[in-house]
């Protein structure tokens, strides 16, 4: 059987402190939170020193390393300046240094000894000079509202979800299987169908899940069919009184525009564009999205019916949270001059 893994300096060091004050094997073991015959071990050799201090550490045999604090400096600052290298790139950039060293050397000291992750970048909109310029200003407007006129707003948007044959996750394949069994795998289609939705939430709940027709494209006028049919209802539900949108083109439409004028409605009209961090439905549906994985959702009827589920079931703590959480994504977004945010 190896060796474990190595005490630290401040581990024996506490177990010599204990030996001092006539503390005996189990005792120290209790204190200090490490195995019994690891506690024994060192035991036997501060006594077999016979001195207060404790003994040194032998080092592990083996071979030695083949990087060097410096080879690892060298790594750390070419990844920070280009984080999408790989380890075989790295090796190929600087040959006298690492000409010694295997691929799988590199990325093990870029993953346990410089804490590197190798991941997929996370997918945020490209923005415009003059996108960023609008939402860093709406971020500095409205950070002067307070908590309690959040809660008054009622957050809506349209989202696609898609018709899959599969449940989703991993699984478990054990050793020798064949992985094409039909247990083993997904059934995909090239086209498949969609559903599209729209709705709304407030601090104080949800509005009624809208689903469009199939193969609808929302316009100005279907638009406005959608609300005159749906939004009060909606304000009623949500107990809002502030209506926010984003903003597509039939959205800010003039017609759209004309109609909240007319009907009295109260909206949010300087809402920048392309700003998805900003808006807290974009939250739920992200969550809705990773809630269908692992149910049926193989036929429009099915994958309709999980989402009303869905929408019905959330709770109401994460609705009020989302709502509350504005003030913090403008902060974030002030912070980071316009540019994408963690949300």
């Amino acid at each position: 059987m190896g060796r474990g893994k190595e005490l630290t300096k401040e581990q024996i060091a506490a177990i010599s402190s204990l030996i001092l004050v006539g503390k005996d094997n189990k005792e120290i073991s209790a204190i200090t939170g490490l195995a019994l015959r690891s506690v024994q071990r060192w035991t036997k050799k501060c006594k077999d020193a016979g001195e207060s201090d404790p003994p040194l550490r032998k080092k592990r045999t083996g071979k030695a390393r083949l990087t060097s604090q410096r080879t690892l400096k060298v790594l750390q600052c070419q990844v920070d300046l280009e984080p999408r290298i790989s380890a075989k790139e790295l090796r190929e950039k600087n040959p006298r240094l690492l000409q010694a060293v295997s691929v799988r050397t590199i990325q093990r000291r870029l993953r346990d000894d410089l804490c590197f992750q190798y991941r997929a970048p996370r997918r945020k909109p490209i923005l415009t000079t003059l996108q960023k310029k609008k939402i860093l200003l709406f971020s500095k407007k409205y950070l002067a509202w307070e908590p309690e006129k959040w809660k008054k707003v009622l957050w809506s948007d349209e989202a696609t979800f898609t018709v899959t044959g599969n449940r989703g996750g991993k699984v478990r394949l054990r050793a020798g299987s064949d992985p094409d069994h039909p247990k083993y795998t997904e059934g995909t289609v090239k086209h498949p169908d969609s559903v599209m939705v729209w709705g709304a939430f407030g601090y104080h709940g949800t509005g009624e899940l809208v689903v469009l027709p199939k193969n609808l494209t929302v316009n100005k006028e279907r638009y406005l069919e959608l609300l005159a049919d749906h939004l009060e209802d909606c304000f009623i539900a949500c107990q809002s009184e502030i209506f926010q949108q984003d903003g597509a083109p039939a959205h800010t439409a003039k017609l759209v525009s004309s109609w909240f004028e007319w009907v009295g409605v109260d909206y949010i009209r300087d809402w920048p564009g392309n700003s998805p961090d900003l808006s807290p439905i974009e939250n739920i549906w992200a969550l809705m999205k990773r809630r269908l994985r692992g149910r049926d959702t193989s036929t429009v009827p099915k994958l309709v019916a999980q989402l009303q589920d869905i929408w019905a079931n959330l709770d109401p703590s994460l609705l009020q949270n989302l709502a509350l959480s504005v003030p913090k994504r403008l902060q974030s977004c002030r912070k980071k001059k316009g540019y994408p945010t963690k949300y």
